[in-house]
């Protein structure tokens, strides 16, 4: 926990990580209904009652106890520990329970929020509560979507669309500019794909598991290939290479989608999909001055972090503009939201996504 003294203000719902490492993820977690919970630490803080979480790629590693990296602290990297907080969990839906005079929200404001835990600073998201510091909690507009169909859009929506049209300069692109999403089948990969289809590109789509290529297909790819046969494939559909890579699979895999890219074409490197970060054969001083590499993550853009292109207001409107698009079907729900379990069933959700079993954001739901 951050240094700052927190005093428990009554009891909780939670699912708490008590057997951090455990092979079967059902046995790492125990749902408990007395977990302390939280008391704002100062008044730029807030408390908010969690209705829907979404489940990330990083709270698999903190439940098997893989030490974060510092830059995932982003404000609190002076507090820096390689330990998993208690609960795990990085982004929610909800609403204000209590707002701190400094913090510019109100008791009973609907909210969405990336927190530091998933193996992070202090305690997250799989919880009847959670605090949120204020630089990185945002207003839902008003709308009629259900509690875990608006928590299948806020963390993966905002990655994808900031590797797009931040990292990769999609908006600064002309229309029908080639996009491949290398790794589509997961959360970020399948808002890559909405949102690119949505600016009006050209969308290649991989997956490594033949039974997910139609799927892709009705999430409105293009062309759909399997990973091991990208090079060839993307070689035979467009010769000089593509605009904008989506590196989804892992660091590794960099060099390889470099060489896929397009004169001036950038290769944007999101996050991997298994539980391990590695940089492999990765070579920096071997990428043509002609070809671009970046980086983007929740840790590296927006409030909370170094980045002053993207504030409060700009994530908003973004928010509002997507959440419309849902409600009118340019995004389908049932496209991007794969599955939902209850958060005394959170470990089984663990195993759907490390079976690789899911096509979209898989959440749980806080009664």
């Amino acid at each position: 926990m951050p240094t700052w003294d927190n005093k428990p203000n009554g009891v909780m719902k939670a699912a708490v990580l008590t057997n951090p490492g455990y092979d079967a993820p059902p046995k790492c977690f125990t749902y408990q209904h007395d977990y302390p919970r939280p008391s704002l630490p100062s008044p730029e803080w807030v408390l908010c009652r969690v209705h829907a979480a979404g489940l990330n790629r990083a709270e698999l590693r903190g439940r098997t106890g893989a030490a974060p990296f510092i830059a995932e602290f982003i404000i609190f990297q002076k507090e820096y520990h390689e330990d998993p907080p208690k609960i795990l969990g990085e982004d929610f839906v909800g609403e204000v329970e209590e707002a701190g005079a400094r913090s510019g929200f109100q008791q009973g404001d609907k909210v969405t929020g990336f927190v530091y835990g998933g193996g992070k600073a202090y305690d997250g998201a799989y919880a009847e509560f959670v605090l949120c510091h204020r630089r990185r909690l945002y207003r839902l507009p008003q709308t009629s979507l259900a509690w875990n169909v608006l928590a299948a859009i806020p963390m993966s929506m905002y990655t994808a669309w900031g590797a797009l049209m931040l990292a990769g300069r999609l908006r600064e692109r002309p229309p029908r500019s080639i996009v491949l999403i290398h790794g589509a089948t997961s959360s970020v990969g399948i808002w890559a794909l909405l949102i690119a289809k949505d600016a009006g590109s050209v969308v290649i789509a991989t997956t490594r598991n033949s039974d997910k290529v139609q799927r892709l297909k009705e999430a409105g790819a293009d062309h759909v290939i399997l990973d091991k046969d990208i090079e060839e494939e993307v070689a035979k559909l467009y010769p000089v290479g593509v605009d904008v890579v989506i590196e989804l699979v892992g660091p590794d895999r960099v060099m390889g989608c470099v060489s896929l890219c397009a004169r001036y074409g950038t290769t944007v490197l999101v996050g991997p999909l298994n539980k391990h970060w590695g940089a492999g054969q990765f070579e920096p001083f071997s990428i043509p001055p002609t070809r671009n590499v970046s980086f983007f993550t929740m840790t590296n853009s927006g409030p909370g972090s170094e980045d002053a292109d993207v504030d409060h207001e700009t994530i908003d409107k973004l928010l509002e503009d997507v959440i419309r698009k849902v409600e009118n079907g340019t995004y389908p729900q049932d496209i991007f939201l794969h599955k939902t379990f209850e958060l005394a069933d959170i470990g089984h959700g663990h195993e759907y996504m490390e079976e690789n079993r899911a096509v979209g954001k898989v959440v749980v739901t806080v009664p």
